[in-house]
């Protein structure tokens, strides 16, 4: 088997892709949610946030989403594909767009890091996956993974996308998402053997979900007397785009309230460490180890007055840790960020007015606005088996799930 592998897809009616198909809920509102429910039975949301979640037992809810997945097939709502193929994928938005493959990739080239992620795993959070994946005995979401660019690859790629999609539609995420099926054998081959000279990609999205794969291959292989490690258990969805193309969009900060501070005396304290001036509008950075701060209605740059301490700067490189080092902790007194309910965290996707919303409401009382994490820190911390700090990335626009899944059939 190669690298990175074709597979008999399970894909949606063409007349009902976009009402099968969700984003990350994380980008939805409650009531975008159950308004999708509602007028879209078949929606993979009634798989994943049925209305009884509240009223009925995990295992109840459980055998609804398996009765529910069957239905779909039985349907014919979902039909699976008869020939291995890859499938070509373009996601856009107004002022970006990304064409990737979706394949399949073995277990074991996660394990033996030729995919590497930079995130750190919650227990609670891969044990979700895992129940939800065990249960559908299908992988409905590509894990979201960046390659190196490859010039030949992108060439034959944009030659698939010259005929008609298969699909091509406008999501819930408000971005067009198109889809192309290769299935002539040559073609795929070729594709295979050039991911195989490539053989390394790292994740972007999907680490609780892959950890989450992983520990199912080990627990389907314990089930089976007769594991070979060919069994499709053991291989997963990747959905791959370029390194170029990918596109991560600033993780923005809240904090709840100036540590008792004064507004007056918490920029006082601010000036020690930073060069603070006053903006008539909006301040985003436009580069790195810069910020912007909204506080009573007014926007400020800070940055740094000094280069960061020697000691820690090969540690502390990212943006969102020299703002933690230097002025969310020691000032503001927030501590790790993963468990202090007094910072909150906004993807830059909702614009710098929301910072200016939550603090103008009293919901915070100062926002950060932060220099986008650039993709070479993220493969450099991932080449060094290092995890970033929480929230430290928020890639735009991201796969759908149920465009294509992966049965374990």
């Amino acid at each position: 088997m190669h690298f990175i592998n074709p597979f008999k897809g399970l894909r949606p009616a063409e007349n009902k892709a976009s009402s099968v198909t969700i984003p990350s809920t994380d980008q939805l509102s409650k009531e975008v949610i159950a308004n999708h429910k509602k007028n879209n039975p078949w929606s993979y949301l009634n798989i994943f946030n049925p209305d009884s979640e509240n009223s009925k037992s995990q295992n109840e809810i459980n055998a609804q989403a398996k009765k529910q997945f069957e239905l779909m097939k039985n349907q014919s709502v979902l039909t699976k594909d008869n020939i291995n193929s890859f499938y070509v994928y373009k996601i856009s938005t107004k002022n970006h767009s990304q064409i990737g493959i979706i394949g399949t990739a073995k277990l074991s080239a996660y394990d033996n890091l030729h995919i590497r992620g930079h995130e750190e795993i919650y227990f609670e959070r891969s044990q979700k996956r895992f129940d939800q994946i065990n249960n559908l005995n299908a992988q409905i979401g590509p894990i979201y993974v960046i390659h190196p660019d490859n010039k030949t690859l992108n060439e034959l790629i944009e030659k698939q996308t010259s005929s008609k999609p298969v699909y091509s539609f406008n999501a819930l995420d408000e971005c067009k998402h198109e889809l192309w099926v290769v299935s002539e054998q040559n073609t795929v081959l070729k594709i295979s053997e050039i991911f195989n000279k490539i053989n390394r990609i790292y994740i972007a999205d999907g680490h609780h979900r892959i950890e989450a794969l992983s520990k199912l291959a080990e627990f389907r292989k314990h089930q089976n007397p007769n594991h070979t490690g060919q069994e499709p258990y053991n291989y997963f969805m990747v959905a791959i785009f370029p390194k170029s193309q990918a596109r991560i969009l600033d993780y923005n900060r809240l904090v709840k309230d100036l540590y008792g501070y004064s507004t007056k005396n918490f920029i006082k304290e601010v000036k020690k460490k930073f060069l603070i001036k006053k903006h008539d509008s909006a301040y985003k950075p436009n580069k790195p180890k810069s910020f912007g701060m909204f506080l009573e209605k007014n926007w400020y740059s800070i940055e740094l007055k000094n280069k960061p301490e020697e000691n820690l700067f090969h540690i502390i490189n990212l943006d969102i840790n020299l703002l933690h080092y230097y002025l969310l902790e020691p000032i503001l007194g927030i501590g790790d960020a993963r468990y202090d309910n007094r910072i909150d965290f906004i993807a830059g996707y909702h614009g710098l007015e929301s910072i200016e919303e939550k603090v103008n409401s009293g919901e915070a009382s100062v926002g950060f606005s932060l220099f986008a994490t650039q993709m070479e820190d993220v493969i450099s911390f991932a080449d060094k088996k290092l995890t970033m700090p929480p929230k430290s990335t928020w890639f735009d626009p991201k796969p759908l799930d149920g465009l294509v899944a992966y049965d374990f059939e």
